[in-house]
C-alpha cells in the first residue's frame, strides 16, 4: 500500500466522543480515519461498556475494532469539576457526538444549547435509536429493534420461512455512516457561514432511507408490495440468487446485465435459457444444475468466464481471500496472523492505524493542553473527578 505524504482530510479537526458501544464509535473511528483528533470521554472507572462487553453476544474485540488511534480521556462529567473540564475542551473543539437516550445531556449541562453558548462554531451530533422527536423518543432500542420497525428485518429470508436477522447491525452501522456524512457536510457548512449545527440522527431512520431504491422504490412507481424472498434482488430472480452446489457449498450468480446472462447460459450448455432471464420459475432448474459440481469447479468455470459468480465465503476464508488481501483490508500481528480489520479510506497506510487507547491514557496529557497544572491533575484524579489510566 502506497504511503501518502498529503495530510489527512480532517488533519486539525478535533471530536468530543461521548458515545458508547458500536453506532457512535463507529461514527467517530470514520472521522477518526479521515484524520481528525477523537477525544473520547469515558467514566472514570469502567468507561466505554465495550471494553467489558460479554463475547457470548460476539462483541469480544468491539473495543478496539471501532476506537483505534483515539484518545481517552476518563472523566465524571457528572460532577461539576469534571462538567467544567468538559467545558474547557468544548472551547477547543469541532465536534461534540453523544449517544445518550434524549434529554439526558441537558440534564447534564451539556446540550447542544448550553456547548453552542461556549463555542458557537460547534458541530453537535445526538446519535439515539429513534430520534430527538416522535412517540417512540424515549424508547429502548437496539439494531434488531430498528431493522424490525423500519421493514428491512421482515423482508431479509426466504419465501415461505420465517424473518432472519442479518450477520451486521446494519442499523447501526448505517446510521453511524449517515451521521458521518451529516457531520463532513456541517462541517463544510461551517466554512461559509462561521457557525455551527445540531444534527439530530436515528438509527431508524438509517434503515428506512436504505429501503427506498430496492423495496420503496417498486412500492411508490409501480404499488409492487415488496415480499420477503421475492423481490427482484432478494431471491426473486434466477439471475440474482444464491445456489448450494454439490458439496453443500454455496455460489452467488448474479449475470444482470443479459449479455452476461448470455455468457452463462452458453458456458452451462443452455443456450435455451436466454430469455428466461426474469422467469422465477427457472430457480428450480438452477438449483438442479448448481448440484451437478462443487464449489471449486463452478469457481474455475466463471475464472473463464465473465459471468458474474463468486463463492460464499465464510469469514476465515475472507481473510484470507487475494483481493481482499491486496487491498490492506486485513491487519496482521507480527506473527502475520490476522489480527483485524483495517480502515477503508485510501488516504493513509493502512497499516498503521493506531491503536484503541486504554481507559484514561490521555487524560493527563489532555488536561495539560488545557492550562491544568499538575498538582491540580492529582488533585483531581483523587477526588476520582478524572481517570488516568494505568501507571499515571
Amino acid at each position: 500500500m502506497p504511503t501518502h505524504d498529503k495530510p489527512l482530510p480532517l488533519e486539525g479537526i478535533r471530536v468530543i466522543d461521548l458515545s458508547r458501544l458500536l453506532p457512535g464509535p463507529y461514527l467517530t473511528q470514520l472521522l477518526a480515519d479521515l484524520g481528525a483528533e477523537v477525544i473520547k470521554v469515558e467514566t472514570p472507572r469502567v468507561g466505554d461498556y465495550a471494553r467489558i462487553a460479554p463475547p457470548e453476544i460476539g462483541l469480544a474485540g468491539l473495543f478496539p475494532a471501532v476506537n483505534a488511534g483515539k484518545k481517552s480521556l476518563a472523566v465524571n462529567h457528572r460532577k461539576p469539576e469534571g462538567r467544567e473540564i468538559l467545558y474547557r475542551l468544548v472551547a477547543t473543539a469541532d465536534v461534540f457526538v453523544e449517544g445518550f437516550r434524549p434529554g439526558a445531556v441537558k440534564r447534564w449541562g451539556l446540550d447542544y444549547a448550553t456547548l453552542r453558548e461556549i463555542n458557537p462554531r460547534l458541530v453537535y451530533l445526538s446519535l439515539s435509536g429513534y430520534g430527538q422527536s416522535g412517540p417512540y423518543r424515549d424508547r429502548a432500542g437496539h439494531d434488531l429493534n430498528y431493522q424490525a420497525i423500519g421493514g428491512s428485518l421482515g423482508l431479509n429470508g426466504l419465501a415461505g420461512g420465517p424473518p432472519v436477522p442479518p450477520s451486521i447491525p446494519l442499523a447501526d452501522l448505517g446510521g453511524a455512516t449517515f451521521s458521518a456524512i451529516a457531520m463532513l457536510a456541517a462541517l463544510l457548512g461551517r466554512e461559509r457561514t462561521g457557525q455551527g449545527m445540531y444534527l439530530d440522527m436515528a438509527l431508524a431512520d438509517a434503515v428506512v432511507a436504505w429501503m427506498a431504491p430496492l423495496a420503496g422504490g417498486p412500492y411508490f412507481a409501480e404499488g409492487i408490495r415488496p415480499e420477503r424472498g421475492k423481490m427482484p434482488l432478494a431471491g426473486g430472480l434466477p439471475c440474482f440468487n444464491v445456489y448450494e452446489t454439490a458439496d453443500g457449498r454455496y455460489v452467488s450468480l448474479a449475470p444482470v446485465e443479459p449479455h452476461l446472462w448470455g455468457n452463462f447460459c452458453r458456458a452451462v450448455g443452455h443456450e435455451e435459457w436466454r430469455p428466461r432471464q426474469w422467469d422465477a420459475d427457472l430457480i428450480p432448474e438452477l438449483q438442479a444444475l448448481f448440484h451437478t459440481r462443487t464449489l471449486a469447479e463452478w469457481v474455475a468455470l466463471a475464472d473463464g468466464v465473465d459471468f458474474c459468480l463468486e463463492p460464499v465465503l465464510d469469514y476465515e476464508e475472507t481473510l484470507q481471500h487475494p483481493q481482499i488481501r491486496h487491498r490492506g483490508l486485513v491487519l496482521e500481528d507480527e506473527e502475520g496472523r490476522p489480527a483485524g480489520i483495517a480502515s477503508p479510506f485510501p488516504f493513509l497506510p493502512r497499516r498503521e492505524r493506531p491503536p484503541a487507547p486504554a481507559l484514561g491514557e490521555h487524560s493527563a496529557e489532555i488536561l495539560r493542553g488545557l492550562g491544568y497544572a499538575e498538582e491540580a491533575i492529582r488533585s483531581l484524579a483523587g477526588r476520582g473527578v478524572v481517570g488516568l489510566g494505568e501507571g499515571k
